[in-house]
């Protein structure tokens, strides 16, 4: 809708590499949709020494080949109402001049997007996933910690299925629209 109020060009930004994991923590939880997960490889640009957009990496654990150079990104966003313009690509390109990745994969939650920044950066669509579910208790939201195998162990009744016996706890389910999912592979 191009109403973001502030706007930042990633050339006016320092790039830098942190290790400040309460930094990374905070701004996540209050930037990013999902918040905070853990990542070994934090890179954010900096506007007047302070952190306005980050992405995050690990060595991925998904690809079958664990001897070479694959990663997965697994957060990136801006700070709340600032649209950094040429921030992922200046991110990435960091990244990519720096640890010189062979395939990088990333997941985006159709709930929230619809991947055109991975486009944008040279990735490529390979997979949509099937929706998911969230279980939500009260005001928590857990996955799939009411497996049937679970609330057999609690005591519940073998013949029903899991759902209608948490839906008789209040126990709700919430599904998702399912993932994409993109590779980007410096090898083709």
């Amino acid at each position: 809708l191009n109403k973001t109020p502030n706007k930042i060009y990633a050339r006016k930004c320092q790039i830098k590499e942190i290790n400040d994991n309460k930094l990374i923590k905070n701004f996540l939880n209050e930037n990013h949709v999902q918040g905070f997960i853990s990542s070994k490889i934090k890179i954010g640009l900096f506007y007047n020494n302070n952190l306005v957009c980050l992405m995050t990496f690990n060595k991925s654990l998904n690809l079958k080949s664990k001897n070479e150079n694959k990663y997965e990104i697994i957060r990136y966003c801006s700070l709340l109402n600032t649209n950094v313009i040429g921030g992922a690509s200046k991110l990435f390109k960091y990244f990519l001049n720096g640890f010189k990745p062979k395939i990088i994969i990333s997941y985006v939650d159709r709930s929230y997007g619809n991947g055109n920044l991975y486009q944008q950066l040279g990735f490529e669509l390979i997979y949509i996933t099937n929706p998911n579910y969230y279980i939500v208790n009260n005001i928590k939201k857990y996955k799939f910690n009411y497996k049937k195998i679970s609330l057999i162990n609690e005591g519940f009744t073998k013949n029903k299925l899991s759902h209608e016996t948490s839906l008789g706890r209040k126990i709700f389910r919430i599904y998702d629209s399912g993932n994409l999912k993109f590779i980007y592979n410096k090898l083709l």
